[in-house]
């Protein structure tokens, strides 16, 4: 179960929000933070979360990494996007700052004005096969906060990068938001699903992730956060 799995770049869809879905359904989907409630989700969803909105579209999920910095998947950012919207479980709204963007993993680093997130805390260790986990996202309908546990520890997506593989009822729309354990720890960053069949392409016409919606476990792809804060590092060395 510790060998390295590999998983096919070609058959991945990614799990951002849908571009069809009309902005009245982004209020259908509870709050994750309101969602994550009683749940090792909570916390983070209440202060290091937020959702990431582009072109009038919540697409995915942003994490709070170090003062004035957050992480999120660089697919969620429209060819030449700069300065993507955020807005926090309160409320607040403010506009982020594209500072990298990986060329080797599905990673961007964002500004943000201090205070506006709290970076998350951070697994010391990866995750075990079956271990339980939690994901939150913003999906424009259905839950905001999945369960599931940990499928295969290690794993590499070509493409997205390096982390590990969970089944859990995890919707489009849950990209760049957060995976943790049972102490509410940050274990990676939801990116794929690498087996999403007819999933993307019935999502599309119908601008609502029915497959997701249905509850079935489905094979969702991490990026393990070790290997994100190694990148993010590297990233922002390079920026100077």
């Amino acid at each position: 179960m510790n060998r390295r799995s590999f998983l096919r770049r070609g058959a991945a869809g990614v799990v951002t929000g849908t571009m069809l879905v009309p902005a009245l359904l982004s209020g259908c989907a509870a709050p994750a933070a309101q969602a994550a409630l009683g749940t090792p989700a909570e916390r983070i969803t209440a202060t290091g979360f937020a959702v990431l909105h582009s072109g009038g579209q919540s697409r995915g999920a942003v994490v709070g990494f170090r003062p004035g910095l957050v992480l999120t998947c660089a697919h969620l950012l429209q060819d030449g996007e700069v300065a993507p919207s955020l807005r926090r479980a309160d409320g607040g709204e403010t506009t982020a700052r594209l500072v990298a963007r990986s060329a080797r993993m599905d990673l961007a680093v964002l500004s943000v004005p201090a205070g506006f997130l709290a970076p998350a805390t951070t697994a010391s260790a990866p995750p075990r096969p079956g271990d339980t986990v939690w994901a939150a996202g913003a999906p424009g309908l259905g839950p905001s906060v999945a369960q599931g546990h940990v499928e295969a520890p290690d794993a590499e997506m070509p493409g997205f990068g390096r982390g590990f593989t969970a089944r859990m009822p995890a919707l489009m729309g849950y990209s760049g938001g957060p995976v943790v354990d049972e102490a509410g720890r940050l274990l990676g960053l939801t990116a794929a699903l690498p087996e999403p069949g007819a999933a993307g392409a019935i999502a599309f016409l119908t601008g609502a992730d029915l497959d997701g919606l249905s509850g079935r476990p489905r094979r969702v792809f991490v990026l393990a956060i070790r290997r994100v804060e190694i990148e993010a590092g590297r990233l922002l060395t390079l920026a100077g």
